[in-house]
């Protein structure tokens, strides 16, 4: 099923999902939290739609550059409940000029040469090296709050998360617009713990035990206190209701029971769950 989007803001947007780290107020620099503290609150689906018009805007520039071009920095925001119930508020940064340099590669890993000079020409990526903040792009790049993936999502991300975990589904009228699933900092980090020990054990020869240790040296750079959101976006109409954290702990369980029946079976339903995104993503 190819995912339905509606108005304009909405076409541009590819069937990608974000892994996004949010923290508290008291890790950023004073002129964040300057800028966090100025700027009013919005909803999950507000900062969707605040996305998505600055992709449209520099989607319709007269010539070919989607660099951002000097936007001001932005933060996401989240709740979470503390163990008392306490209500506490955590921010996630655009980070717009790392992300849009890290597209850029990946696009030109992805193409050929002459048609990502086409999407990306050489001038915009010479003037666009011209605006950049070395300082802030090389402090973003290392602390980089958002992970990308288009078109499925990293077998990897599911470690963190678990099939009761809070989680939202907003719908888009008959279809849905995105599914977000919330897990604590700490929990994430015991369940990723528990998997690459497992996996160290068991599979340490594994493409998913190198993703797994990719996964924590990253996580490894935010605070404790920390959300952690997987966001499906558009993937959500393609596979929602989705039981690829549940297959996961259960077939790396397998494993640690040596049972590799169940865990065979696991990985299979995990591979045949995300065959169409990925076949729809070559299509596009």
């Amino acid at each position: 099923m190819t995912p339905k989007m509606t108005g304009p803001a909405a076409e541009l947007t590819a069937a990608t999902a974000h892994l996004r780290v949010y923290e508290p107020l008291d890790t950023f620099e004073d002129w964040a939290q300057s800028i966090i503290l100025r700027t009013p609150q919005r909803t999950a689906e507000q900062w969707d739609a605040f996305e998505n018009e600055r992709l449209w805007s520099r989607t319709l520039r007269n010539v070919s550059d989607p660099y951002p071009h000097n936007e001001p920095e932005f933060f996401r925001s989240a709740k979470i409940l503390d163990y008392q119930g306490t209500e506490h508020t955590r921010y996630c940064p655009g980070q717009l000029q790392a992300r849009s340099l890290l597209a850029a590669e990946q696009a030109e890993e992805a193409m050929r040469a002459e048609v990502f000079d086409l999407l990306v020409p050489p001038v915009a990526r010479q003037a666009n090296s011209q605006r950049v903040d070395t300082d802030r792009l090389a402090n973003d790049l290392t602390h980089l709050h958002t992970r990308t993936s288009s078109w499925g999502i990293p077998l990897g991300w599911f470690a963190l998360f678990r099939e009761d975990d809070e989680h939202d589904v907003v719908p888009n009228g008959e279809h849905l617009k995105t599914v977000r699933i919330y897990a604590s900092y700490e929990q994430a980090i015991d369940r990723l713990a528990w998997a690459v020990q497992a996996l160290a054990t068991h599979a340490p020869q594994s493409q998913l035990f190198e993703e797994l240790g990719n996964l924590g040296s990253w996580l490894e750079a935010f605070d404790s206190r920390s959300l952690i959101e997987l966001d499906y976006g558009l993937l959500a109409e393609i596979v929602w209701p989705d039981d690829s954290a549940s297959d996961l702990m259960h077939g790396i369980q397998a494993l640690e029971d040596e049972d590799m029946t169940s865990a065979a079976a696991a990985y299979r339903r995990l591979s045949n769950r995300w065959i169409g995104p990925r076949q729809l993503g070559r299509a596009n």
